[in-house]
């Protein structure tokens, strides 16, 4: 029995795997092709990708190659999935690596590239700031509406306040405000959030991590606060813990981002020196909570180190799938003092926690470890392709 189905013309693939993520789906993506005579599939285990099939590719390169057919039908059908698990990169990682080899050319456009722009005519050929969409909202929690004529601040970066709005309508870039200069770190579009998740860790008025301005005219629902500090609230210990960690990497990930942007940076000015590697195998999903010492993630580019963000007692290091978590093991690897000192997080707890969650608040969860992904994909690209490295995509 097909649950969704429609054509990738009108959805991308990316945002078909975001929406299926963000319900945590399980099933198969049956993808057909007017111009192949093989179908494609893609099979979700907990809205994560775990195989694919694209004639005789399979695994990490099928998925690869389907965001290439960009007028396929899909359709999802729920079913459970006990195929071989080839697939070990997080759903956000492989949407930003397979949209960056379509920008780059590396994976083939069906139809040819020459009847793309048919398709693209939305598209802004000159922007090079990555968007962040979500899925509709629930205007339970929506308490009012206000309008931003395009160029007008919608937050400040030096200024203070916890309002918490989502985008019903319209594009605003996220900037991040250094002492040299203004650096566009993301673009939201319909179903993002504008405000922090670390707003909800104390009531009251927390500075904004970044300014944000409207590109279009934008429409915003302004959310209720108090509805979601409330359920904030009667979260567990743990769970706060691991918010506030993923908080800390997001301000984190985004300084060391817009720095690159201002001034660049190289693999070879980082070494995890006095650091040994905290070891986690590639297939194993667990986290753990520092108890004391130091952590820092790092990416190996080439014969180099780049320092996304160094973690501190209290914070959490590992992988929770269901969470979106794109960093380590996968992605990055953990350095650690020769002090440290941890404790495993039961993540069945966690994941009964969180499927007890209002949607809109696994929503907030989901944009703020989305927002780390796509932070982190366009600090990669920085380094590996100069400035500018991406151009406008939806993710």
């Amino acid at each position: 029995m097909t649950d969704l189905k429609g054509n990738l013309q009108f959805i991308g693939l990316g945002e078909l795997l975001q929406l299926l993520g963000g319900n945590l789906s399980t099933g198969r993506i049956n993808l057909i092709s007017p111009h192949l005579d093989y179908p494609g599939n893609i099979y979700l285990i907990d809205g994560n990708p775990v195989n694919a099939e694209a004639g005789n590719f399979k695994g990490l390169e099928a998925i690869n190659r389907l965001f290439g057919w960009i007028d396929a039908d899909y359709e999802f059908i729920k079913e459970s999935v006990n195929c071989e698990r080839l697939i070990k990169k997080s759903r956000m990682e492989i949407i930003l690596d397979a949209l960056r080899m379509v920008d780059d050319g590396e994976i083939p456009i069906l139809p040819e590239a020459k009847d793309k722009e048919k398709y693209d005519s939305d598209s802004d050929e000159d922007s090079n700031i990555p968007i962040i969409k979500g899925p509709l909202v629930d205007y339970i929690y929506v308490v009012d509406e206000e309008e931003f004529s395009a160029g007008k601040e919608i937050v400040n970066q030096e200024k203070f306040g916890n309002w918490f709005w989502v985008i019903l309508e319209g594009k605003a870039d996220v900037i991040r405000l250094m002492p040299d200069g203004k650096v566009p770190i993301s673009r939201l579009s319909d179903g993002a959030f504008i405000g922090s998740i670390g707003s909800f860790m104390r009531k009251g008025s927390l500075q904004r991590s970044a300014t944000v301005v409207a590109v279009t005219n934008v429409q915003l629902g302004v959310m209720d606060y108090d509805l979601l500090f409330k359920q904030y609230s009667e979260l567990t210990p743990m769970f706060q813990v691991i918010l506030a960690s993923f908080d800390n990497r997001l301000r984190q990930i985004t300084t060391n981002c817009a720095k690159a942007l201002l001034h660049g940076l190289s693999a070879e000015e980082y070494r995890p020196d006095n650091l040994t590697p905290f070891e986690q195998k590639n297939d194993e999903d667990a986290a753990y909570q520092i108890q004391n010492g130091q952590a820092v993630v790092v990416r190996r580019i080439n014969n180099g180190f780049i320092k996304l963000c160094e973690l501190e007692t209290n914070d959490v290091v590992g992988h929770i799938p269901f969470l979106n978590t794109c960093h380590e093991p996968h992605s990055a690897t953990v350095y650690v003092s020769s002090d440290f000192e941890f404790k495993p997080i039961d993540l069945k707890s966690v994941r009964k926690e969180y499927n007890q969650m209002s949607q809109t608040f696994k929503n907030v969860i989901q944009h703020t470890t989305t927002s780390i992904s796509v932070t982190t994909g366009r600090l990669f690209d920085t380094i590996k392709g100069g400035k500018g490295g991406y151009k406008e995509r939806e993710v």
